[in-house]
């Protein structure tokens, strides 16, 4: 996908189209970055370089698993403290590592104890320092139950937002399932989404009740794989990381990159219900569910987007972004 491109990319209707195009834009990336390690290290470390040249043509045709850019990140970690016997064998593993299936994924996150693909995930979504948590194997009558829940709110979108449903197929190669700990004084979550594990997201087999919950769930954790996407090139503003901001979505302060993401991730939220309710596809009970989670979901933005006025430096992409989403939820608010 070609620099120019990228304001295209900015508008805020969902499709697969902007979905794919997002895909291959973080396959790019990675390929880019792989080759310049390889040239970088070239003679420090070895390569297994057939492979590793099977493995980037494989990365240009389709989707790969979220593991393989956790790996990466491992490598650019290993590298930075030059593990280099550590570094070969990501380099290894990276060159391994076939497409995935072309369908979303649903899987149940293993032990990490004893799983090498479970403990990355257990240690890549646990990026805020701030307040870290973990999560752990889900019970299997939860996982069924929101495997279930997952498949209700796919039939759903399929039915009254198919676009919103073919972009998050196109974004997400895996939900992962898991629990939160056992204890309760300790930190819990809900869904998790991290740029070191592109095209996967987490969700807590216990947060969601609804297949309109879930509908939200999916509209959120595709949206900040979306925005991570959008900015691999570039940021969407230039604020200062260790600034603090009232979040829409927390209790806590967040950086301003958080702010935005809670800001438009609601957004999509939104509109993840409001056309399955103009779209005429809902019961009576989840119409009135609908309603309240848009109207919810609409002051949310709004609180989010008054932060974003007040203190936010949006670079351009920032501002397409942000303006393309005020401009959905201009009659909402």
């Amino acid at each position: 996908m070609a620099e120019s491109d990228l304001i295209d990319l900015t508008v805020f209707n969902p499709s697969r189209a902007r979905g794919e195009a997002v895909n291959a834009r973080m396959r790019g990336r990675l390929a880019e970055s792989l080759r310049y390690i390889l040239d970088q290290t070239a003679g420090h470390i070895a390569v297994p370089s057939a492979e590793m040249a099977r493995f980037l043509t494989r990365l240009e045709g389709g989707p790969i698993s979220p593991l393989v850019f956790g790996a990466y990140c491992d490598l650019v970690l290993a590298l930075d403290a030059d593990a280099l016997g550590e570094a070969e064998r990501l380099l290894e593993e990276i060159a391994a590592a076939p497409n995935v299936l072309a369908e979303l994924r649903v899987i149940e996150l293993a032990d990490p104890r004893v799983d090498a693909g479970a403990d990355r995930y257990r240690r890549l979504v646990d990026t805020d320092e701030s307040l870290p948590f973990t999560i752990e194997p889900p019970p299997p009558g939860k996982a069924a139950a929101i495997r279930a829940l997952i498949a209700e709110a796919l039939v759903l979108m399929e039915a009254g937002n198919p676009e919103l449903a073919d972009e998050v197929r196109a974004l997400l190669r895996e939900i992962v399932v898991a629990a939160g700990p056992d204890d309760p004084a300790a930190a819990q979550f809900e869904g998790v989404s991290s740029f070191l594990l592109w095209g996967g997201i987490v969700l807590d087999v216990s947060s969601y009740k609804t297949p309109l919950d879930m509908v939200q769930a999916l509209a959120h954790e595709s949206g900040h794989n979306l925005l991570f996407g959008l900015c691999a090139r570039g940021p969407l503003h230039a604020n200062d990381d260790n600034d603090r901001y009232a979040s829409p979505l927390r209790i806590d302060a967040r950086p301003m990159d958080g702010i935005i993401h809670a800001a438009y991730v609601t957004a999509r939220m939104h509109q993840s219900v409001q056309r399955l309710l103009d779209n005429g596809v809902l019961e009576a009970a989840q119409k009135r569910e609908a309603r309240d989670a848009a109207i919810a979901n609409a002051k949310r933005f709004a609180m989010g987007m008054q932060t974003v006025d007040q203190h936010a430096k949006l670079t351009p992409l920032g501002a397409a972004v942000m303006g393309n989403a005020r401009a959905y939820m201009a009659a909402y608010i």
